[in-house]
């Protein structure tokens, strides 16, 4: 008697399965299967495998991880995925690229792909860097229809968002250029960049409000940038509005926001806008009273949209001895703060705070003092709290498989 056996190989599975074990790989495991053979390759490489490994890979993101991007690269040239909550390093990327003062901001990521610019005057929001860490690819935008007017920085300020047309599939770049105040009234310039396309294109008759901004983030199929501005009663506190473009239909807007709100915000309060439980969210940290006190009270204030209609509602509010400006917050609750020494602005570092049970963990990151972090005082290190995995960028081809090593 005789037993007949058979064997089986992954090459017998129906393609949904192949599929669904592909998508439970890392990128790096992703990479090196498409030199197996050519089906693999052409499954992995296919767009519509791609799309559907971000979105199980966003899925399944890390709830406490964080992306952390030095302003100072000459110092660091590379960025670092730390768990918030206990400080472990899941994963340094170098930055395979240079700025033109070697330092860093980022405008905002989306899918796993990053885009940065320069903290210079000179070059910030006109030198942009598309990168997928991942995927060790960049591109550097250097084109634009306006280039005239981005040399002249004497008469002209820029404004950039970054974020996804879900429609077309595609990453955009919008950038406004507005001209400087004292000079003629000059209405402002809007571009658009396809990373799908490569090209930039003009935004004709586009009704844009004035802001002065750089610092915003993208939420839902939108970029939001924040405006403040002084009132003029005297009562030693800021307006606040804000702008928004959508991706879908490239449309500007102004979103009010309640004097509730605003009246959060005194001169000498620091603020950031974030994305929290998948909203748009305001933190706001104020001093408590004595000069000497490092405790501050943060409030999260979050942007519910329904029926057309905006609705504010406070969802965190304590006092927090450690004093931080607001950088970011984990979809887990964990806000990422970065602390300054008593009186030593040169020098600061990252720390953590689960506002669930108010513990905090330094993060072991900090900015050095020196000339180079001098110029750059204004700006914080910046954190992201949505970075995820992806093959955005990946374009096939042997020249990747040594970044899968």
């Amino acid at each position: 008697m005789s037993l007949n056996t058979t064997t089986t190989s992954f090459e017998d599975l129906p393609h949904e399965m192949s599929v669904n074990i592909f998508l439970r790989l890392p990128v790096k495991s992703l990479i090196r299967s498409t030199s197996v053979n050519k089906k693999w390759y052409s499954l992995i490489s296919n767009p519509n495998f791609v799309s559907s490994q971000i979105k199980h890979a966003i899925s399944h993101t890390h709830d406490n991880a964080v992306l952390i991007i030095p302003p100072i690269i000459s110092h660091q040239n590379y960025c670092s995925l730390v768990e918030a909550q206990t400080g472990s390093v899941i994963e340094n990327y170098e930055i395979p690229f240079k700025t033109k003062s070697n330092s860093l901001k980022l405008i905002a990521s989306v899918n796993g792909l990053v885009l940065l610019t320069d903290l210079h005057a000179c070059y910030g929001s006109r030198d942009l860097y598309l990168w997928n860490p991942c995927v060790k690819r960049h591109l550097v935008l250097v084109s634009t229809c306006f280039k005239t007017l981005l040399n002249n920085r004497d008469r002209w300020y820029f404004i950039v968002g970054f974020g996804f047309n879900e429609a077309s599939n595609d990453y955009r770049v919008v950038r406004i250029v507005y001209n400087m105040k004292g000079f003629e009234d000059v209405a402002p310039r809007v571009e658009i960049y396809s990373m799908k396309k490569h090209t930039w294109r003009k935004l004709k008759d586009i009704v844009v409000p004035r802001i002065g901004m750089e610092y915003g983030t993208y939420v839902e199929g939108r970029y939001y940038w924040l405006e403040t501005k002084v009132r003029t009663e005297g009562e030693g506190r800021k307006d606040v509005w804000i702008l928004s473009f959508d991706f879908d239909t490239e449309v500007f807007g102004e979103i009010k926001v309640p004097d509730e709100v605003s009246s959060c915000i005194g001169l000498s309060d620091t603020h950031n806008l974030m994305e929290f439980e998948g909203s748009l969210s305001l933190c706001v940290s104020g001093k408590q009273g004595r000069k000497k006190d490092t405790s501050r009270t943060y409030a999260i204030w979050l942007m519910r949209h329904e029926n057309g209609e905006n609705s504010w509602t406070l969802r965190f509010r304590a006092v927090l001895e450690k004093f931080g400006f607001p950088m970011n917050i984990t979809k887990s609750g964990t806000l990422i703060l970065e602390s300054y020494p008593f009186g030593v602005l040169e020098v600061s570092k990252i720390l953590s705070c689960n506002l669930n049970t108010i513990q905090y963990k330094d993060l072991g990151i900090c900015k050095r003092g020196g000339e180079e972090v001098s110029q750059f005082l204004v700006a914080p290190c910046v954190v992201d709290t949505s970075f995820a995995e992806s093959l955005v960028m990946f374009e096939g081809g042997k020249s990747l498989l040594k970044y899968a090593q």
